[in-house]
């Protein structure tokens, strides 16, 4: 064997599994913002990683048209890449450290599809809002209504009722002192359309996965 190539053969298992450093600009707008413009955001659960094609089932699609599973590629190990594992449930919108996902829960195995880990839904229970306002079959029917301090959501042919009593009962927000969340806790811009009911979402980072 030629030197050369003896010192290929010693060197290339390095250079496959070595992770290269890379630097990208911090994107500094809100979370909210990114995650909203991201082309595919969704819920879901890694079940095969096979090189760098990584294959989710969707719980839930926030951003795009997806079916029951879908395939994405991931990027080469650097330290602005993801590594994703089998058994992950991710809010996934991109395969980057700079691009807006997050890690729901390491270990869903044994974990319900209904649960979302860091990602929770905003207890509306105090509205009294009848089942009917809130019932939807995809995001884009749900209209935001505030809450207090905070905000649920209604279908669109029931919003302006859900408005209506939901100051009745809690008062009118715009009238209100409300305090800032703190950082660990990032709202979704948009509503939700979950298990077929309008509702809004938020990040609580503050939870382990």
């Amino acid at each position: 064997m030629r030197r050369q190539d003896w010192l290929l053969s010693l060197l290339t298992p390095f250079w496959a599994t070595f992770t290269f450093a890379c630097t990208v600009a911090q994107d500094l707008r809100p979370y909210s913002q990114r995650l909203a413009d991201a082309p595919l955001a969704l819920i879901g659960t890694v079940t095969s990683v096979s090189g760098l094609r990584v294959t989710f089932a969707v719980h839930h699609a926030i951003n795009g048209s997806l079916g029951t599973t879908t395939t994405v590629e991931a990027l080469s190990p650097s330290t602005c890449s993801i590594a994703f594992a089998v058994g992950q449930r991710w809010l996934y919108a991109g395969p980057a450290t700079s691009q807006p996902s997050v890690l729901l829960l390491a270990k869903a195995h044994s974990a319900p599809a209904t649960d979302f880990g860091r990602l929770r839904r905003v207890d509306d229970a105090r509205a009294q809002l009848p089942a009917a306002w809130q019932t939807c079959t995809a995001n884009a029917q749900c209209e935001p209504v505030p809450i207090g301090c905070q905000r649920t959501a209604a279908n669109a042919a029931n919003v302006t009722a859900a408005r209506t009593q939901s100051m009745k009962i809690l008062g009118d927000h715009r009238a209100m002192e409300c305090a800032t969340p703190p950082e660990e806790i990032q709202p979704l811009t948009s509503p939700q359309c979950v298990a077929s009911r309008c509702g809004h979402w938020f990040l609580d980072l503050r939870l382990g996965v």
